[in-house]
């Protein structure tokens, strides 16, 4: 544990942080990964899109995936004005991905940690980070932490804040933008007794009428993930109101048209809880330092976007890193096209949750919308739904960046310059009374 100095230095050991820690490794640089927890260790979020395929391939992972976790085929939507349930099948589009997985978080970290390991990088797990560590220009050159009882320092010409909502790094060195329209919290839980869907492999995603969502995801023939995401002022309210938390979510189950006929409430076990606050940072790096993963952006997880962001977010940094490391006076123009990719694959999936989050539409307004978002053209309505909720739209951007390529330099700068023009028009409205311009407590009721 003595004093070493590395490339990059990686704090966080969720999806995003081994997912760029291995793909370093994989470049020959010399990367030490710190995880404050001992993996494995619990999670939510077990629903996978085929848009992170690419870069589980790239690690070498797929062949594990297709062993030990159940194949998600498709999503069943309850939503719109629409009387009856509609299916969106992955295989639609056409491409090589015909499906993904549900999977157990514990168990899926912990290879993407290992994988790591096995890459080459050097992992310390129960390592808390108590300061980081900046020159006399600001710049960050490390972290102090904690193991086995010790006090230790790791020095990095990069840090990558992957430490997930703790924001380890962020927290302390960029603003952040909450997206006040999207502050949910989700109760959920788990039955070992379910009635499967038509389509048995699908993940159920169903709007209540009360306000508020639910899904289901089948993560074996005898496990189900059944939760309730609603507005945190709803939940207060009902609180207030002398709810438990118990009851309203079945009052929801109850609510459902699908969930309801799939699980009987009272085969649901201890419930669990947790805010899904819709943020974006300021910056998603600065000089030495990047973010990703939930440190940098987080999104309602409606379409099981998390893992998806966190991974190509990494991917994309993983470039970008490479490249200053192999020249340092490219380093702005490296990370700064990193950033703008990055924060672009944000706000496409922003706009539609945002559109979509309005539950009385007709389906093939919510189709029509998603193929018009973003860049790339698709004639199929339907195709380009799939496309956009599943992540494969956004392949193209994330498999071929190139940090330092000039072609599109310009466009991707000018869609940033936009991006912060926004958010800064945003924080203008926060400040003016709109929302509180203080980070908003963890929500307890």
């Amino acid at each position: 544990m003595a004093d070493v100095q590395y490339d990059v230095v990686v704090v966080g050991g969720g999806p995003a942080g081994s997912t760029i820690a291995g793909l370093l490794a994989k470049q020959g640089r010399r990367v030490f990964l710190m995880e404050r927890e001992s993996f494995p260790r619990y999670h939510i979020g077990e629903s996978l899109v085929t848009g992170m395929i690419p870069v589980m391939e790239e690690l070498g992972v797929v062949e594990e995936l297709e062993k030990r976790f159940r194949p998600k085929s498709g999503i069943n939507l309850v939503w719109g004005k629409d009387p009856q349930p509609w299916r969106s099948d992955f295989s639609a589009t056409g491409g090589l991905y015909d499906h993904s997985w549900h999977v157990r978080r514990d168990e899926f970290d912990k290879l993407l940690l290992d994988n790591a390991r096995r890459l080459g990088v050097e992992v310390v797990e129960q390592a808390q980070v108590t300061e980081v560590l900046q020159d006399a220009d600001g710049r960050v050159t490390g972290v102090a932490y904690t193991h086995a009882g010790g006090a230790h320092t790791a020095h990095g010409r990069f840090v990558v804040d992957a430490s997930g909502q703790s924001r380890t790094l962020t927290r302390k060195l960029t603003g952040i933008t909450w997206q006040e329209d999207l502050r949910n919290l989700a109760i959920w839980g788990y039955t070992e007794k379910y009635t499967p869907q038509e389509f048995p492999d699908d993940i159920l995603v169903e709007a209540i009428e009360s306000g508020g969502w639910m899904w289901g995801i089948p993560l074996a023939d005898d496990k189900l993930s059944v939760g309730y995401v609603l507005p945190v002022e709803q939940l207060a309210e009902l609180t207030r109101q002398g709810r438990t938390q118990q009851e309203v979510f079945a009052e929801g189950l109850a609510s459902s048209r699908i969930a309801k006929t799939m699980v009987d409430v009272a085969t649901v076990g201890e419930l669990r809880t947790t805010r899904d606050w819709s943020h974006i940072c300021d910056a998603f790096h600065g000089p030495g330092w990047v973010a990703v993963g939930d440190s940098a952006a987080f999104i309602d997880p409606l379409f099981s976007s998390g893992v998806w962001l966190g991974t190509s977010g990494a991917w994309l940094a993983a470039r970008a890193l490479d490249a200053a490391l192999e020249n340092p006076a490219e380093e702005r123009q490296a990370l700064e096209r990193f950033d703008a990719t990055y924060r672009q694959l944000y706000h496409d999936i922003l706009a539609y949750v945002r559109y979509f989050m309005d539950p009385n539409r007709l389906r093939e307004e919510y189709m029509e919308r998603a193929r018009a978002i973003g860049q790339t053209y698709i004639e199929n309505s339907a195709v380009g739904f799939i496309a956009l909720i599943s992540g494969i739209k956004s392949l193209p951007e994330v498999v071929s960046f190139d940090p330092m390529g000039e072609t599109g330099l310009a466009e991707v700068m000018e869609r940033r310059a936009r991006m912060v023009a926004d958010a800064k028009e945003a924080a203008a409205r926060q400040k003016a009374g709109e929302s509180p311009d203080r980070e908003p407590e963890t929500a307890e009721v």
